[in-house]
């Protein structure tokens, strides 16, 4: 999905949330890109960590055109569709020369948003002000969570699932941002590490750079299955609150 519709999704809800004066950061996939002039993949979702309850975000969205709600059970978790309802060819702001007549004329894609909400404003995590372009919502600023918990982040869903988007990501954080993580971070949770690293073997050297060193587990093949077959990890749903913990927001 072109980043600008993303854009216009985190501009328009982080007006809503900024107006209310509800605390908020984003994180995840497009947080990172965000911050990189010249961004090496796409992501199809926004990650939003937020210091309101579930009810307070219900309210203010469910009657908001542009809005769907995604039913969710989880006291920590609300989801949501969202697409500019205003959205037309004509009204765009995005420059024609950079995409074709056809993109112009479809209609704006449904983004999902995922809020990761909480009651408790203590603790929250350290963000920073990006510039955004959006295709329909104009520029402006967003809170990103600061790279230290884009690490976190990332690193902790690392842990639980195989997508190589969180290793470019991770390996990109270290490039650009390895002294200021080295000098931040701190408490990480060694489980986190080994898994991540028993998940993806590739991130051992560079996790090194930022003074993280993860045990070196003795390897078992399953009978029958030869040491140059590629493991497959089952992905592990993420329980209540552990997003928050992952992030460093909650104990």
């Amino acid at each position: 999905m072109h980043h600008t519709h993303l854009s216009d999704a985190a501009l328009a809800l982080s007006r809503i949330l900024t107006f209310h004066r509800i605390h908020h950061g984003f994180f995840g996939g497009f947080a990172i890109l965000s911050t990189s002039p010249c961004p090496a993949r796409e992501t199809k979702d926004l990650d939003v960590l937020v210091s309101a309850t579930k009810a307070t975000i219900i309210s203010l969205l469910s009657q908001r055109h542009g809005w769907l709600e995604i039913p969710q059970n989880r006291e920590d978790y609300v989801a949501y569709f969202y697409r500019n309802p205003y959205a037309t060819s004509s009204a765009s702001s995005f420059d024609s020369s950079t995409t074709s007549t056809e993109e112009e004329e479809k209609p704006a894609p449904m983004v999902l948003v995922e809020m990761f909400v909480g009651h408790q404003a203590s603790r929250f995590p350290v963000s920073k002000n990006c510039v955004l372009r959006g295709r329909h919502m104009g520029t402006s600023y967003i809170p990103i969570l600061r790279e230290e918990y884009l690490f976190r982040g990332k690193l902790n869903a690392a842990a639980t699932r195989g997508k190589p988007g969180d290793v470019s990501d991770i390996l990109y954080l270290i490039e650009q941002y390895g002294d200021t993580i080295r000098e931040r971070l701190d408490g990480l949770d060694k489980t986190v590490v080994n898994e991540a690293v028993r998940r993806h073997p590739e991130l051992r050297r560079p996790l090194r750079k930022v003074g993280i060193h993860a045990a070196r587990a003795p390897v078992r093949w399953p009978v029958g299955k030869k040491s140059k077959d590629k493991t497959v990890f089952a992905v592990i749903p993420a329980k209540t609150w552990d997003v928050h913990r992952g992030l460093g927001w909650r104990d």
